[in-house]
């Protein structure tokens, strides 16, 4: 398992009609996750950013794509200080979200999806490429 960059995830996450536990591994694999299956074992082994050691767990890689508190952390993570809103709005009920950086020129990345966790994911993603572009 390659990590994605995060043009194609954010192409698969504006695509994606709800969450899924591929996809979560997609994210977590983009943000420093390791992923390994050993030889004759077929169990998945993974380790986060932090730890030292591998380990099995099915639940090993957060819901990223369909737990609000998992995209949340996330984001509290990879973008500190961020403002961030999300909801719903017009006739159809079209969940959104927008992250508002910090400091100047304070850019907003907004983005409408199935639902708000989606939509959180999507503008995460969008303005971490925004600022690598920039960095």
């Amino acid at each position: 398992m390659t990590s994605p960059d995060l043009h194609s995830l954010l192409d698969r996450v504006r695509s994606a009609a709800n969450g899924s536990k591929e996809l979560d591994s997609d994210v977590a694999l983009a943000f420093g996750w390791t992923y390994a299956k050993l030889e004759g074992d077929g169990r998945p082994y993974w380790r986060d950013p932090g730890e030292t050691r591998w380990f099995v767990r099915r639940d090993a890689v957060p819901s990223y794509t369909s737990s609000l508190d998992a995209v949340v952390a996330l984001i509290e993570e990879k973008l500190p200080g961020w403002q961030r809103a999300s909801g719903t709005c017009g006739e159809y009920d079209m969940p959104w979200a927008c992250l508002t950086e910090p400091d100047e020129p304070c850019r907003d990345f907004a983005a409408a999806a199935p639902d708000e966790v989606l939509a959180l994911l999507a503008a995460l993603l969008q303005a971490l490429i925004e600022v690598q572009n920039h960095e």
